[in-house]
């Protein structure tokens, strides 16, 4: 939105590396958080969804471990699908400042950050919708990376149902993420209300 809206050196900066980041597949953005911050820097482990060490249990040092497991599986999928939202919300944003109703507020004097507000409100809701949809499609980013970090995934667990034939764990498996994708497009069905005043005034006809 930003890059939209300042133009200049803040959008010739951004918009290669959206691209760059939006480029790379899954399992490369894994390798580079790998080799950076489990490596080099060792500031995060390289694998496991908790510590060797650890037996499951609900202390804090249990549950810090897994945070601090989840989190290069997390940001190598996390990260590829920012680069293209950044990309979609800033061309968005680009077609809102030029729309009409944008050029009209202006002429009556409407201050300007008031009338950004409202552009940036109406250039979110594609990126929203985009993403309920990509919480389906990440399953597949999600098994490169659990691979590649040795992480106890629900990518992984389907991935072994599937080639050891239990039936029961690929309907449990697949039954979950079908509850996840449904539940993150309830979610934002409801977050549009708040974003779009005219859905939320068509939800209560």
């Amino acid at each position: 939105m930003l890059a939209a809206y300042l133009k200049g050196g803040y959008d010739k900066a951004l918009m290669p590396l959206s691209i760059f980041v939006s480029g790379l597949p899954a399992f490369g953005m894994a390798i580079i958080l790998l080799v950076i911050f489990g490596i080099i820097l060792k500031w995060l482990p390289t694998s496991g969804g908790y510590g060797f060490d650890m037996i499951p249990n609900f202390s804090w040092a249990f549950i810090w471990s897994v945070i601090i497991h989840y989190q290069l599986p997390f940001w190598s999928i996390v990260l590829i699908a920012i680069g293209g939202w950044a990309i979609g919300m800033r061309s968005m944003s680009i077609y809102e400042l030029n729309a009409d109703y944008v050029k009209y507020s202006r002429f009556m004097g409407i201050k300007d950050s008031k009338i950004v507000r409202y552009v940036f409100r109406n250039a979110m809701l594609p990126q929203i919708t985009g993403l309920a949809l990509a919480i389906g499609t990440m399953v597949g980013g999600a098994l490169v990376a659990e691979i590649i970090f040795s992480y106890p995934g629900l990518g992984t667990t389907l991935l072994s149902a599937i080639m050891g034939q239990d039936y029961p764990m690929i309907s449990a498996a697949t039954l979950i993420i079908t509850i996840m994708v449904l539940i993150a497009n309830f979610t934002l069905e409801i977050l549009y209300g708040f974003i779009d005043p005219r859905i939320k005034a068509a939800q209560s006809d």
